[in-house]
């Protein structure tokens, strides 16, 4: 598979969806479906945000994000699965997670 946990920086969602576009199978899709987690400004209980830092045990956190990707991969019509964390400090509205489906149709990537 690939790296899933990032540091902060270190992918672009522009760079994501260029490859995904250079993948051999990309013939196949028909739709990219994208999700982008940010940071939000307040907690559930109403409070304020300053900032949140994000840490990971990569190693795990690599192994269970591959296994979502794995599973999901065996959905119809899905042709490609990637999801991507940021681990550093971060301030509110800064990107988080990047979560990218490709598949035959829009059908398809939407119940993902």
């Amino acid at each position: 598979m690939g790296k899933y946990i990032h540091n902060k920086g270190d992918l672009s969602l522009s760079k994501l969806i260029e490859n995904t576009k250079n993948l051999k199978d990309f013939w196949k899709v028909g739709a990219l479906a994208i999700f982008i987690g940010v940071v939000r400004g307040e907690t559930h209980s109403g409070g304020k945000v300053q900032k949140l830092e994000i840490e990971a045990y990569e190693e795990k956190a690599e192994e269970v994000i591959a296994d979502i990707c794995e599973d999901l991969m065996k959905k119809t019509g899905i042709v490609d699965v990637q999801i991507h964390h940021f681990v550093g400090n971060f301030g509110v509205g800064e990107d988080l997670v990047y979560v990218l489906v490709a598949g035959s149709h829009r059908e398809n990537v939407f119940p993902v």
